[in-house]
């Protein structure tokens, strides 16, 4: 079955469509400019406290039973393995880096319900040897829910992005 996919997702891949095949309507308003500005504070929250490599704050980002998946696919349920997951690694691999967040698009599917889809860069981060990795580039989903206290992340799905995989350059 998984050979399967791959087939069908490579064969599409190749055949140069790029399109969406899927009308995309909107039944919602766009959001406002503070409310925007809310959610996209949030987002810069995200790097600003992995910057700073304090993962106690960068859980509080999260509602208590949030899921996030990283880039290599591993899926963490609830804050407390989203924050025991990245103390780890900001002791080691991560303990240099730096995130940037280089651009944010934000829509509101439902009121009190954002998805937030910012481009990153990461930069100073270790191979398991210790040695130094280039930068890398990213897309990171996440999925934020208004609460009484302000917006949490509710799902976080990061991606790295890989120039040429399965598609043709444009």
């Amino acid at each position: 079955m998984r050979h399967l996919l791959f087939t069908i997702l490579f064969s599409v891949a190749q055949t140069g469509y790029t399109s969406n095949p899927i009308p995309t309507t909107t039944t919602t308003p766009p959001p406002s400019g503070a409310f925007t500005a809310e959610v996209k504070r949030q987002v810069d929250q995200f790097a600003e406290r992995w910057n700073r490599h304090d993962m106690k704050a960068f859980a509080e980002l999260f509602a208590s039973d949030a899921e996030f998946v990283n880039v290599v696919g591993i899926w963490w349920k609830g804050r407390d393995e989203i924050y025991k997951a990245h103390q780890f690694t900001h002791s080691n691999m991560f303990k240099n880096s730096h995130l940037t967040v280089l651009e944010t698009a934000i829509r509101s599917p439902k009121d009190g319900i954002v998805i937030a889809r910012s481009r990153w860069r990461l930069e100073g981060h270790m191979a398991p040897d210790g040695g130094s990795l280039p930068p890398r580039t990213g897309l990171l989903v996440n999925i934020l829910q208004r609460t009484d206290t302000g917006w949490l992340i509710i799902d976080s799905q990061n991606t790295d992005i890989i120039e040429g995989a399965l598609s043709r350059p444009q």
